[in-house]
């Protein structure tokens, strides 16, 4: 911004200056009338002004001159505020008043976004209701990675993010992969966009009901697999979704079902596994 301040304090004495050489220029070293000379020089300085304005606040030099320009145009071109800003915006504001704060403290917007990351999973499963089958598929499967990545770093990361407990931007920064993040953002504005036409009762091709009874029926026999697998203790958290801020069970476990359970609930056909995946999620 101060670079931007400083071009525009510039702007008439560069263009005076820049008049003042052209007239000399255009003299060639003969003498010349008061009036012309004073002629030549408002046609250049109106000409140096022209360009240099016009060159100042061009999107290019403006992404250079202007932070919050380039913040703004930045985040225009990410697919996720612009799911935000079409179809919810409360959320649009909340999340660009987040990115706005975290980028004024010195943050780029890659890293504002990556801050951003809790909130964003928060606000996905919110949403989850509304989207389509294909989208919470989708959803479910970066959940699944995400905590299967977490399970490799660190165990107790893993149960921090399954208990909705927030993790620094050091953590974020470190213990999620480039891959990931991107399948993160894709993912949540598929769920935002899907949810969007779920909201206004547009019905998605290829999508199917599924009969609640049978739904419930697999979700015991996956609730029975991770039993055997683990134990009643921990297949009973998971299946409840209770996941205290103390872990009553160790985390590798509790981590480790909870994967389980999703992995095995997007084994099924794509409408019973979006079923099963937002009952889980949500």
């Amino acid at each position: 911004m101060m670079l931007f301040l400083w071009l525009s304090l510039l702007f008439m004495p560069v263009s005076a200056a820049l008049s003042g050489l052209g007239v000399w220029l255009l003299a060639g070293g003969e003498q010349q009338e008061d009036r012309e000379l004073f002629r030549n020089f408002i046609c250049l300085l109106a000409v140096f002004m022209l360009l240099y304005w016009g060159t100042v606040n061009t999107d290019s030099v403006r992404m250079y001159t202007d932070p919050q320009f380039r913040a703004q145009t930045e985040m225009d071109a990410n697919p996720i505020y612009n799911a935000f800003k079409d179809f919810s915006p409360d959320d649009h504001r909340t999340l660009h008043e987040f990115l706005i704060l975290r980028m004024s403290q010195g943050a780029t917007l890659s890293e504002a976004f990556l801050q951003a990351r809790p909130l964003l999973d928060q606000m996905a499963n919110n949403r989850l209701g509304f989207a389509d089958q294909k989208s919470r598929v989708e959803w479910g499967k970066v959940t699944a990675d995400t905590l299967r990545e977490l399970q490799t770093v660190d165990p107790e990361l893993c149960y921090r993010v399954l208990s909705s407990q927030p993790l620094d931007s050091q953590t974020l920064a470190r213990v999620f992969s480039v891959a990931n993040t991107e399948a993160f953002q894709q993912a949540v504005a598929h769920v935002y966009e899907s949810a969007g036409r779920g909201i206004r009762h547009e019905r998605t091709p290829g999508d199917t009901p599924v009969e609640f009874n049978a739904a419930a029926r697999e979700f015991h026999t996956i609730s029975d697999s991770i039993a055997k697998q683990f134990g009643e203790p921990v297949a009973e958290q998971v299946a409840r979704k209770v996941f205290p801020e103390q872990p009553t069970e160790p985390p590798a476990p509790l981590c480790a079902a909870r994967i389980a359970q999703l992995d095995a609930m997007l084994e099924r056909p794509q409408a019973m596994a979006a079923m099963l995946i937002d009952s889980a999620l949500r």
